[in-house]
């Protein structure tokens, strides 16, 4: 390719298609709709529909499960989806924390006429999820049915054209991991390593670069909400590659890009380096006052190749039926609580909500041990391979996390 091609590439924006989005904001009290071919764009107009004078950059968009929304993932998001627009200091509540509220609101007559329904109400969260449980239809009758058709009140209220239960809890894990992915870019950005060290943050950048791409070729774990991905007593292994049952919202369907593209799209610039003002000068610099130049070097540099995905089982963690089984606090083999702890959400839509409160918990803790462990790393030098592939496999993967109860998950210090 040409100089003057490649840069009519670089400069030239790539037109995708548009679609329309409905818009709300943390309280949901209005919606709108938006059609837009950006993140950006959607901000910009969703902005003006709903009177927020903010700064794009500080203006933050979310599903209404509560997961956050980067450019990339924009992209991969169906028409019509409902998305939230929070203002700096807005709390977004997710479904589940609207079922709670809804609960206490509406019926409240009923659930303090007794003495099981007013401790729901003044007791903390995990005696709420207990009850709730207590309370589902175990009705089995159609939690072996897969599609909208066969089972429509599974779907009901659900903001997604996906036609499959499992085509829904695949896209839900990989929404989950995606939030780690945030959570740990956002601890980065905000340290002071991040901010007062030039030579530690171009090895931050790669880091977060390289789980980025790493996540791709991984496909965000979605198999472990994948029913369909459970193994089977009549097969040994299920292999996500080979399978016809692979959907099309799985980032293997997306087109592989190069390395370089890759950071130059989702990777760098502003997205990841402190907000401060951008300074002036003769060419395009981002927030930290690098130049475009200067970060497609960083990019094109980058010393961490991506594992490519070996042919051996993905396998999920639930049965063939869909049912999890709690992992346990994370200083014990197992849990305590044994066939209380155990939740089917292909069963029921109610389920399915309740599965909201279930959480991965991360043995080695990602925000006290696993990040900081990065900072020292990239202020020390360069993080070796090993070094970044470890952390990486402790952030994302079950080698470091377990699915909980709400009632296991301690989110006191892991020591």
């Amino acid at each position: 390719m040409s100089l003057i091609a490649e840069c009519f590439r670089r400069l030239t924006p790539a037109r995708t298609e548009l679609k329309g989005y409905k818009v709300t904001d943390v309280n949901r009290t209005r919606k709108f709709g938006v059609a837009c071919r950006s993140l950006q764009e959607l901000k910009r107009k969703a902005c003006a529909k709903l009177s927020v004078t903010n700064d794009l950059a500080e203006v933050n968009v979310f599903l209404l499960d509560g997961s956050l929304v980067d450019e990339e993932y924009f992209h991969t998001l169906e028409s019509q989806t409902t998305l939230i627009l929070q203002r700096p200091g807005e709390k977004v509540l997710s479904d589940a924390d609207l079922l709670y509220d809804t609960l206490k609101r509406v019926n409240i007559d009923f659930l303090t006429a007794g003495d099981k329904a007013s401790k729901f109400l003044t007791e903390n969260l995990k005696a709420k999820v207990a009850v709730l449980n207590n309370a589902l239809n175990k009705d089995e009758s159609k939690t072996l049915f897969s599609s909208r058709d066969d089972h429509p009140e599974w779907f009901q209220g659900l903001d997604t054209n996906y036609t499959t239960k499992e085509a829904y809890m695949h896209r839900r894990c990989q929404d989950r991991i995606r939030g780690y992915l945030y959570k740990t870019i956002d601890q980065i950005k905000s340290s002071e390593t991040f901010s007062s060290d030039p030579k530690a943050r171009k090895q931050l950048l790669y880091a977060i670069a390289f789980f980025k791409m790493q996540l791709k070729e991984d496909h965000y774990f979605g198999y472990y909400f994948d029913r369909s991905r459970a193994l089977k007593d009549s097969t040994k292994s299920v292999d996500e590659l080979d399978s016809s049952t692979c959907y099309d919202h799985c980032p293997c369907r997306l087109t592989r890009l190069e390395d370089s593209t890759y950071f130059r799209l989702f990777g760098t610039t502003e997205q990841f380096c402190v907000d401060s003002p951008k300074k002036k000068t003769g060419r395009n610099s981002n927030a930290d006052g690098r130049t475009d130049n200067d970060a497609e070097e960083e990019e094109d540099n980058c010393p961490y190749s991506v594992r490519t995905k070996k042919r051996e089982p993905c396998v999920a963690m639930c049965d063939h039926k869909g049912e999890f089984r709690c992992g346990g606090v994370w200083n014990v083999d197992s849990c305590s609580y044994g066939e209380r702890h155990k939740i089917n959400p292909y069963r029921s839509r109610e389920e399915l909500i309740l599965f909201s409160t279930w959480n991965f918990d991360h043995k080695i803790e990602r925000s006290r041990t696993l990040v900081p462990q990065l900072l020292e790393l990239s202020a020390q030098g360069t993080p070796s391979e090993e070094d970044i592939l470890e952390l990486y496999d402790n952030l994302f993967t079950l080698k470091n996390l377990r699915l909980v109860h709400i009632v296991c998950h301690d989110k006191g210090s892991h020591k």
